[in-house]
């Protein structure tokens, strides 16, 4: 079976997905900052109840918060989360979450279902991860660059 294939039918449910990190829109930057270093991600999602309002990543904070002297860490987080990110349900299949990051050059995607609860956050570590426990070989012997063609096999 070829990864394409199995890309398609996996979907996105079943990978590993750690617990999302949520914040309320009314949270402060210098809490959601805080949140997002005591859990070690790369993201908080931010959300009224269950409903997706945005995202605030490290992006968002080297973007919009680093190097702006006018800043209060005080500030709601909603003044500089990412609002109407692009999101997927965790029934999609993960080839359509790896078509989606990779247009959008995104990190994190939200995953919502029909009604716009949040469910999780898919990163592209989960991807990783995933790629590198069921292929372990295919990515193994990768050469560093795409375009590199080694002369001779590596090793003694």
């Amino acid at each position: 079976m070829s990864i394409e294939h199995t890309l398609r039918e996996t979907k996105i449910r079943h990978l590993n997905l750690r617990d999302m990190v949520c914040v309320s829109p009314e949270c402060s930057l210098g809490e959601a900052i805080a949140t997002m270093q005591k859990r070690r991600s790369g993201c908080v999602l931010v959300a009224a109840g269950s409903n997706l309002e945005g995202i605030f990543t490290e992006r968002d904070l080297i973007r919009k918060v680093v190097g702006h002297q006018e800043i209060c860490l005080d500030q709601p987080i909603s003044d500089f989360m990412t609002i109407q990110p692009a999101v997927l349900n965790p029934d999609d299949s993960l080839l359509d979450a790896i078509s989606l990051m990779n247009k959008g050059g995104y990190r994190h995607i939200p995953l919502v279902d029909s009604t716009n609860q949040v469910r999780h956050c898919l990163s592209v570590v989960n991807i990783v991860d995933y790629l590198s426990e069921h292929y372990p070989q295919e990515l193994l012997s990768l050469p560093p660059r795409p375009d590199q063609n080694f002369a001779e096999p590596d090793g003694a």
